[in-house]
């Protein structure tokens, strides 16, 4: 394990051993580097390079590379009170950068990619099996091209891990975005995470080359994007992307995610993501249709978050279907109840003019049923079989402040364990909107 020093500003022998003969470039100290070294990058290091940058980290899982951003004027080996914010290594022109090699931690340092109007791209991980961390840290593109983007991950090969940590992104065209392939994406606790005066109309593209991608912010300041601009786009031929928002902050009139292309291409599930001091926003997006939470055509005395009440309403597409439908994400409640029936009931509205019937929309019980294993029983209200004729649901009850038609969803089974029972509301009536209220009554 050796400790090696990059500072743009030495003069000696660039061997890395100290400040004054420090490495010029941090793509020369990581190729001099074996795993479990550690890199100290000046605080007032800014190497700005007429050549693109290959970053090959040799880290192990055993013995990761550490890149980290520290005084040069204090201790030596530096210390935690040494550590700062504010090296920088940026490309000119077209020249890319590429970070490779696998466990790594960059800390402290913003990387800029490319200048004036020519193309060019930061690419994180384009190889198999390798993961990478950014944290306190900062990926831009310099150029003005629409052409230029932030890629991570690799879409021939897969299986790349980036965590973005307190790291920010920053654009230079409308059109750039952040463009990912077949990779995992762990963006958290980041404040003003899109930084500069231009704002991407798309912030992440999952690209048509993927092969199942996962998407997750976490404490992720997004309110930077407004009017006119998408969080998440997903591209035809996508397969299984899997976009996920929670705590987060957005702004109020921004897109959070396109539809999908396909069923098979994923979509986005999001929890508590408001612009304002709400915590109740959630909802789901996918090719059969979305489901956000509702604060005006809700049930008296049902579901609430202690101050508001709250309903989902389901939103269907054209390419909804009883065999295919929209599913809600679950609903739970503890159950005490073994060895006698139970029945589980959810209340609904809809405008649909009479009751819906049980191919339109139907309730779907997960429970544990033996007494021997966790293995998991259902029970559903829908048509009996694929054969089956469908028939209309029982009425509804309460008071709903909108909408017409009051619908009931109910189910019987026999719990064997306690434990959580899980409720999944299927909408299988295409281009259709329900009211479902997510309290679920025991009897």
């Amino acid at each position: 394990m050796t400790l090696r020093y990059v500072r743009s500003g030495a003069g000696g022998a660039a061997n890395g051993t100290d400040w004054a003969n420090a490495y010029l470039t941090l793509a020369a100290a990581l190729t001099a580097s074996a795993a479990g070294d550690t890199i100290y990058v000046s605080e007032d290091h800014a190497a700005s390079l007429a050549a693109s940058q290959t970053y090959t980290s040799p880290g192990t899982a055993s013995s990761l590379v550490r890149v980290v951003c520290v005084n040069h004027s204090g201790s030596v080996p530096p210390v935690s009170a040494d550590i700062r914010t504010t090296a920088t290594e940026s490309t000119t022109l077209g020249n890319a950068m590429t970070f490779a090699g696998s466990f790594c931690v960059y800390d402290g340092i913003t990387f800029t990619c490319g200048s004036s109007s020519n193309s060019a791209t930061l690419t994180v991980l384009n190889t198999t099996d390798k993961i990478i961390k950014f944290q306190n840290a900062a990926l831009r593109i310099g150029t003005t091209a629409a052409s230029s983007n932030i890629t991570l991950g690799n879409g021939s090969t897969g299986g790349s891990s980036i965590e973005l940590v307190n790291t920010t992104v920053q654009f230079s065209n409308v059109g750039q975005k952040i463009l990912v392939n077949s990779a995992e994406v762990l963006w958290r606790n980041t404040p003003s995470a899109i930084t500069g005066a231009t704002i991407p109309t798309t912030l992440f593209t999952v690209a048509a080359s993927n092969r199942s991608a996962r998407i997750e912010c976490s404490g992720v300041d997004l309110s930077a994007l407004g009017s006119g601009k998408t969080i998440f786009t997903n591209s035809a031929g996508q397969m299984a992307a899997q976009l996920s928002l929670v705590d987060c902050k957005i702004d109020t009139a921004v897109t959070l995610c396109s539809t999908p292309a396909a069923r098979g291409d994923g979509g986005l599930d999001y929890l508590r993501v408001d612009s304002g001091g709400t915590n109740y926003k959630h909802g789901r997006v996918r090719y059969e249709g979305t489901q956000t939470e509702e604060t005006t055509i809700v049930r008296s005395g049902g579901a609430s978050d202690g101050t508001t009440p709250i309903a989902e309403k389901i939103v269907t597409t054209a390419n909804c279907t009883e065999h295919f439908p929209f599913k809600s994400p679950p609903i739970a409640i503890w159950n005490d109840t073994t060895g006698s029936s139970v029945t589980a009931t959810i209340e609904g509205i809809w405008g649909g003019g009479a009751v819906p019937n049980n191919n339109d929309i139907w309730l779907e019980v997960e429970y544990l049923g033996s007494a021997s294993s966790p293995n998991a029983s259902f029970v559903h209200n829908s048509k009996a079989d694929i054969l089956a004729s469908s028939s209309a649901l029982a009425a509804g009850s309460g008071t709903w402040g909108g909408s017409t038609t009051k619908f009931k969803l109910a189910v019987t089974f026999t719990p064997q364990q306690k434990g959580w029972i899980l409720a999944y509301v299927n909408a299988g009536a295409a281009s259709s909107t329900f009211y479902i209220d997510p309290k679920i009554t025991l009897t």
